[in-house]
């Protein structure tokens, strides 16, 4: 009866010490994917054509990414990676706005001269804008959204002039832009129903 409670206890040692010795050699682990994997977002959205009838439009939205074959093929891109200094992260000197307004209309400016259109058409669009609101959906919405320059917080750097369209636009006063910009770009992608 001795002898199985040695053996028991001998055992027992056993299994620790190899289960000790097994977990210190334990060896990297990886994570793996075939060889071309990939992996895709999808996304959909439908607008039915009218509400009692079943025929909609959609439009869909797909991202596909390329996967490695294994996580290690990171290592030499990233090398050890320190811990963030959180004081840094949150440093007011760094914290820029990737998309100001006024970047925003220099932009849309640009845009108009290459397509023929003068820069100042951009104030006409802002005008007419705040003086009849478009009820378009999301588009019109967000068209709304970057034709209002009071629409976000005031910007040190943005010229008044934005402002003035957007006022005299309120006022339903649009006539000196219609004389700077003689032909609307909002009439391109939109139609004023009476």
């Amino acid at each position: 009866m001795w002898i199985d409670s040695i053996t028991i206890v001998i055992y027992l040692l056993q299994t620790t010490l190899t289960t000790q010795i097994t977990a210190e050699k334990r060896q990297r682990r990886y994570l793996l994917f075939t060889p071309a994997t990939q992996w895709g977002v999808f996304a959909t959205v439908s607008v039915p054509l009218h509400p009692e009838s079943l025929v909609s439009v959609a439009w869909f939205f797909e991202a596909n990414y390329y996967s490695v074959d294994n996580a290690t093929y990171f290592e030499p891109l990233l090398g050890d990676i320190g811990a963030p200094n959180i004081r840094h992260l949150r440093s007011v000197k760094d914290s820029r706005p990737i998309l100001t307004r006024r970047s925003l209309y220099i932009f849309i400016e640009d845009m108009l001269e290459r397509h023929g259109y003068p820069g100042l058409c951009l104030l006409r669009a802002i005008c007419e804008n705040a003086s009849q609101f478009l009820h378009n959906g999301v588009l019109g919405d967000l068209l709304h959204l970057v034709l209002t320059p009071s629409s976000s917080m005031s910007e040190d750097d943005i010229e008044d002039c934005y402002y003035e369209a957007e006022y005299w636009g309120l006022e339903g006063k649009c006539d000196d832009y219609v004389y700077l910009c003689p032909s609307n770009p909002l009439d391109r992608i939109s139609v004023t129903l009476k």
